[in-house]
C-alpha cells in the first residue's frame, strides 16, 4: 500500500483539526498514533473519503479516496464508537453479512470474536465491548482493498484485543489509528505519531528501534535502577532507559529487573508530548 499525504488540512470553523500534514509510506500496515484530540481521528475521516481536506489532498495507491464515487467497493472503515441503534438481533447482522458476496470470513470471526456467545442479544442492547466486536466483524469479515479502523480495539479485554491485533498484523492493506503505543507496535510497519494536528514523528519500523534506548520491566514496583543507566521516563514499574545491553544484562542477572526489550513507540510517542 502505497500512502501520500501532501500539505493536508482540515478546518472546523476557526479550529484546525490537522494541518501542514506531509509524509509518503509504502508498507503493509500503517499506524496512527497520537493521544485524544491529536487528529488522529480528523485524518482517518480524509483517508476513508468521509471528509474532502480544506487544502492539501491525500492518495492512497494514487488515488484520492474522497474523490471516488466507488470507494466503498475499495475501503472498509470502523468508528471507534459504533452506534448500533437498530432494534434488531445480532443474528440478523450476521445473516445480513453472509448475504455479501465478498465477507467470506463470517463464520471464522463469529467463533474467533466470540459473537456466537451473544448472537440472541439486540443490537441496541449491547454492552460497548459487544458492540466493538460487532463492528470489528463487519470490518474484517469482507474483503477489500484498503481496511481503516479507528481504535479498533479500545472496550475490549486484553484477551480479545490480543487476538484481534493478530489478525490485524497479518492484513495487508490496513490503516488503524491508536492511543496505545503497545498496540501500534503490535501490528503495523510504518508509524505517524501526530500531536496538536501535527506530525511530530513518523518513520518504519528499522527506524523506531534504530535507537539505543530500552524499554526495562523493574522485579518490583519500588525498585530503583543503578548503575551506568540513564533514565528517560518511568510509567510505574516500567522505564525507558538509555544504557548500553550489557549493563541491563547485568541488572536482570542480579534481579534488580525482570526483564528489558528495544523501547520503540512507548519512546518516540512520550518525547513528542
Amino acid at each position: 500500500m502505497r500512502l501520500k499525504v501532501e500539505n493536508l488540512g482540515v478546518n472546523y470553523g476557526r479550529v484546525w483539526g490537522v494541518r501542514g500534514l506531509n509524509f509518503e509510506a509504502k508498507a503493509d500496515r500503517i499506524a496512527i498514533v497520537g493521544h485524544n484530540g491529536s487528529g488522529k481521528t480528523t485524518l482517518l475521516s480524509v483517508l476513508s473519503g468521509l471528509r474532502k481536506p480544506t487544502e492539501g489532498r491525500a492518495l492512497i495507491n494514487g488515488w484520492e479516496p474522497y474523490r471516488r464515487s466507488d470507494r466503498w467497493s475499495v475501503i472498509r472503515y470502523s468508528f471507534e464508537k459504533p452506534q448500533f441503534s437498530i432494534p434488531v438481533k445480532v443474528s440478523d447482522l450476521v445473516e445480513a453479512l453472509e448475504t455479501n458476496e465478498s465477507c467470506n470470513r463470517v463464520d471464522e470471526l463469529v467463533d474467533a470474536l466470540g459473537i456466537r456467545e451473544f448472537l440472541d442479544h439486540r443490537l441496541d442492547g449491547l454492552s460497548s465491548g459487544q458492540a466493538q466486536l460487532c463492528n470489528l466483524l463487519t470490518a474484517l469479515a469482507c474483503d477489500s482493498e484498503v481496511l481503516i479502523l479507528d481504535e479498533p480495539t479500545s472496550h475490549l479485554d486484553a484477551y480479545r484485543a490480543g487476538l484481534i491485533d493478530e489478525m490485524l498484523s497479518k492484513r495487508k492493506g490496513l490503516i488503524i489509528a491508536t492511543h496505545d503505543p503497545e498496540e501500534g507496535e503490535a501490528v503495523a510497519d510504518y508509524f505517524v505519531i501526530l500531536k496538536e494536528g501535527k506530525i511530530v514523528w513518523e518513520g518504519s519500523r528499522r527506524k523506531l528501534f534504530a535507537e539505543g534506548i530500552y524499554e526495562v520491566t523493574l522485579s518490583g514496583i519500588d525498585e530503583t535502577i543503578t548503575g551506568n543507566v540513564e533514565v528517560l521516563h518511568r510509567f510505574g514499574a516500567i522505564v525507558v532507559v538509555r544504557a548500553e545491553e550489557e549493563e541491563l544484562i547485568e541488572l536482570m542477572r542480579s534481579g534488580k529487573i525482570a526483564g528489558f526489550k528495544r523501547a520503540g513507540l512507548r519512546y518516540a510517542y512520550v518525547e513528542s508530548r
